[in-house]
């Protein structure tokens, strides 16, 4: 963060505002700037420095008049426009800082009307001029919905998936599943698939400031400032977060698919997903991550730091000793490889209260045994 140019930023509005030279000394420490306050003015008192822009999340209070606002407001409010390329970096920095209290502090502030509309969303899929169209709900009976219904998501989980084709080239569009983070009739973002696996498969997101641009046709966001964007482009890529509740324990997945299946839960996108964002504030939060080398990692990482985690092999192990099969080996090495809870609800519908997976999980250290090693490459030495 170019600290210099923030301070040049106030220096320009406290120039603009007092015609006291002192009035417009700054004085500059480690964590802030203090100055007099531009809101109030800070007295009548040449020399009371009230207000204080903290350099973690670019946070303006003066304790004087108790106003409280973001460094981006901070200079509109006073006709100051900020430079694009460091209207960016600030973007990058609070990225970085932002936690979940003050994306619910902001959402409470605004009321959710800085979200996307539902109905805007839908124009711009289906006006002909994007990558989507053909955008609408799941229609029985379709080639989508069989789809969905074979993988074990029943019809009663469909509200947040719609159907459309996805643009490849200008001969050909393919259709996609369309996994919608929204509450009733508002959007934070989106993400697609096709029906395809491997390398022939098309997995994209388009987050709150992509959909914002596509709709207003602005290459730049205007009507909300730099902590906001930053908030809501976060919170777009958790999905179901305006529908949890954050006074119970939450359930946080690779996917979004997976955390149909399971009450109160949140789906991410994929293991790498910066968690600080939740993890910062005092959530009771576990991890439910896939049964592969990948999820593995994971899951000791979290373990390692008091989160507790869903213990595959030990939901398998449960599963054989209540079947009591004639070849306890064989069922085990065949439900195995059972990847995420996705393909556990397809083998077998509504997992959740049949196999009590709120059993499986833990945060005890020694439970890492229950986490299976990544395995290490054999060679032969007559090779070598």
């Amino acid at each position: 963060m170019d600290k210099n140019y923030l301070k040049n930023c106030v220096q320009d509005v406290l120039n603009k505002e007092f015609k006291s030279i002192n009035k417009r000394k700054i004085n500059e420490f480690s964590d802030r700037l203090n100055f007099a306050c531009t809101y109030c003015g800070d007295s009548k008192s040449e020399y009371k420095k009230r207000g204080n822009l903290y350099f973690n999340k670019l946070l303006y209070i003066c304790f004087n008049c108790g106003k409280k606002t973001n460094f981006d407001k901070f200079t509109k409010d006073f006709g100051l426009r900020l430079d694009p390329d460091k209207k960016l970096e600030i973007i990058e920095h609070l990225n970085s800082q932002i936690s979940l209290q003050d994306a619910e502090e902001d959402l409470m502030e605004t009321e959710l009307n800085k979200l996307i509309d539902f109905s805007e969303v839908e124009r711009i899929f289906n006006n002909g001029e994007n990558v989507i169209t053909d955008f609408r709900p799941i229609e029985k009976n379709t080639g989508l919905y069989q789809y969905l219904v074979n993988r074990g998501i029943p019809e009663n989980l469909h509200s947040n998936i719609y159907g459309g084709k996805y643009w490849v080239n200008e001969d050909k569009f393919e259709p996609v599943l369309v996994l919608l983070n929204r509450k009733g009739s508002k959007i934070l973002g989106c993400q697609i698939r096709n029906l395809k696996d491997g390398r022939r498969r098309i997995f994209k997101i388009y987050n709150y400031e992509t959909l914002y641009k596509w709709i207003t046709g602005l290459d730049e966001i205007v009507e909300i400032d730099a902590n906001q964007l930053v908030i809501y482009n976060k919170l777009s890529y958790y999905f179901n977060i305006l529908n949890v509740d954050f006074s119970q324990k939450i359930t946080i997945f690779e996917g979004f698919l997976d955390s149909l299946f399971y009450p109160n839960s949140i789906g991410v996108v994929g293991v790498n997903t910066d968690m600080k964002f939740l993890e910062s504030n005092q959530l009771d939060l576990q991890y439910f991550y896939d049964n592969d080398q990948a999820g593995y990692q994971k899951s000791e990482q979290k373990i390692r730091l008091g989160y507790p985690v869903f213990l595959w092999k030990k939901l398998f192990e449960d599963i054989v000793d209540k079947k009591n099969p004639t070849d306890p080996y064989s069922l085990l090495y065949r439900i195995s490889k059972v990847k995420d809870l996705n393909k556990l609800a397809e083998l077998s519908p509504n997992p959740f209260k049949k196999f009590e997976l709120n059993k499986f999980f833990s945060k005890d250290i020694m439970d890492l045994k229950w986490i299976p090693k990544k395995e290490k490459r054999k060679f032969n030495r007559a090779i070598l």
